[in-house]
């Protein structure tokens, strides 16, 4: 039935929405955004960090490069990456051929999977939403990926762990396991992403493997 594995990249292969979290969280708020930790974990996870400073009160940011201030954060989360638990060592061990469809830009996507040694199993195979008009919860970045991969959305497998990622990857019509295993997750999120079409959801790598393998018997 499924013929490629897809996965979403910060908050399923590395560790990095919480640290987006901290940092974003700490921008918005030294420019008038007024935003809680969970908060952001709550609303804001999955998404282009421009798009959230886009959100920031007009009256705070007129003189400021909204575009540096992206860059900035950026650069200081990606330079505290880590992997999700257990994640390197099961992809390279699940079948089907994989590929990456991220919200975040194709240089973070590209140093996110050589830091965590996966460039072997994904061959170069990376979808960034800067491919595409417009970034998840939107289908586009999905469906780029699946007409370039040539195969039809209902054989490719999605794993994603935000909100915006699971709507995109269901809107696109793709098969989709929510996965809760990474730091950032707060109560009641795996509730969140089955009402929102996750088939099936993951708290961890083991169970995520098991998931996986099931339905690609």
């Amino acid at each position: 039935m499924f013929e490629h594995l897809i996965f979403d990249c910060d908050g399923v292969l590395v560790d990095t929405e919480i640290v987006a979290a901290e940092v974003v969280c700490r921008v918005m708020n030294q420019y008038g955004g007024d935003i809680s930790l969970d908060n952001y974990l709550t609303n804001c996870t999955g998404k282009q960090i421009s798009v959230i400073l886009n959100s920031l009160p007009e009256q705070h940011t007129k003189d400021v490069d909204l575009h540096q201030l992206m860059i900035n954060c950026e650069e200081e989360i990606y330079e505290q990456l880590r992997p999700v638990e257990g994640m390197p060592a099961i992809v390279h061990e699940l079948p089907l051929p994989k590929s990456v469809v991220s919200n975040s830009a194709l240089w973070q996507v590209k140093k996110a999977i050589a830091h965590v040694k996966l460039e072997d199993v994904f061959e170069g195979r990376y979808f960034s939403a800067q491919m595409v008009k417009h970034p998840k919860p939107a289908p586009d970045v999905y469906i780029h990926a699946s007409r370039t991969l040539d195969v039809s959305p209902e054989k490719c497998l999605v794993v994603e762990d935000s909100k915006a990622g699971v709507t995109a990857a269901v809107a696109a019509g793709m098969h989709v396991i929510g996965f809760v295993g990474a730091s950032h997750i707060l109560p009641g999120h795996a509730e969140a992403l089955l009402e929102i079409g996750a088939k099936s959801v993951a708290s961890n790598y083991k169970e995520l493997k098991q998931i996986i393998i099931d339905l690609v018997k």
